[in-house]
């Protein structure tokens, strides 16, 4: 058995290491089950070296247009200018990124179309203007420190009205969701502007005190309460508004931590008093 290993370890090991990588594979999978295991961790190994490292690079006018995988990257201190991902119309046409992590990027004009993200970590991104985002499945990805404007769109593309491509975009979110632990983290995000359609609000891990869930059954009509209100957070009453007129049952309210001081102060003012209302759901 010593011997055996040996002769593995010196030998098969290091000629397999002159093989492409699907060569590779197969040939543990003809080892004895003990070397197989072994071969696998190797294997592992070997995989993660290729891990790509994206740092200080500037990317302008680059579009996907679907059916891509980005996977095991990591990215910082890098830009993108006038880009757009998985620029698809269809969910079997979704790219895929997994196992990625951006910290200190800045986006120019972006736009992310239905992409299914799994394993992303974010750490800080600057967004000019905004950063939109259709029909994005979201599966363990966490958004930490300052964040740019956001808005995750329900549709698959602007203006998209075909009952059959939202059906088909809705049937598989709902499978996605059903077999997914939790989508989002932002409790650890200070954002500029957060907004979202499609994201099960259960499966989003938040700060209770100022990222705060609010209900119709809880809510009541917006005119109860009163004139005040409207007059001392104009954009939290405006967002009342929007969600009252909606079909939504609920909806998940986030105070701009990294925005202007008007508008943090609107925000965390009125959370507060929905809070005192009993309407605020931590």
């Amino acid at each position: 058995m010593l011997a055996y290993r040996l002769f593995v370890c010196r030998w098969i090991y290091p000629s397999l290491l002159c093989q492409p990588l699907a060569t590779i594979s197969r040939s543990c999978h003809r080892l004895r089950p003990m070397v197989r295991r072994k071969c696998r961790n190797w294997l592992g190994s070997v995989l993660r070296s290729e891990m790509q490292k994206i740092y200080a690079q500037q990317f302008k006018l680059k579009f996907d247009n679907g059916r891509s995988a980005f996977e095991a990257l990591r990215v910082a201190n890098s830009s993108f200018d006038n880009c757009g991902m998985s620029l698809s119309k269809q969910p079997s046409k979704m790219s895929a990124v997994r196992d990625v992590h951006v910290s200190n990027c800045k986006v120019i004009n972006c736009e992310i179309g239905p992409t299914v993200l799994e394993d992303v970590q974010i750490d800080g991104l600057d967004v000019n203007p905004i950063l939109l985002l259709w029909s994005c499945f979201f599966r363990r990805v966490s958004l930490a420190g300052k964040i740019g404007k956001i808005k995750i769109n329900l549709e698959p593309f602007a203006f998209c009205a075909d009952a059959g491509v939202l059906a088909a975009f809705a049937e598989q979110r709902a499978a996605f969701y059903e077999a997914t632990n939790w989508a989002l983290d932002i409790s650890r995000a200070r954002l500029v502007d957060f907004a979202f359609k499609g994201i099960p609000l259960d499966l989003i891990r938040r700060d209770p005190q100022t990222q705060v869930i609010i209900r119709k059954r809880d809510f009541g009509r917006l005119d109860s309460l009163g004139s005040r209100f409207a007059d001392a957070f104009p954009e939290t009453h405006t967002r009342l508004s929007i969600f009252r007129d909606s079909d939504a049952e609920e909806v998940l309210l986030v105070v701009p931590l990294a925005a202007a001081r008007k508008r943090r102060e609107d925000w965390e003012g009125g959370i507060a008093e929905l809070r005192c209302l009993g309407i605020a759901s931590e």
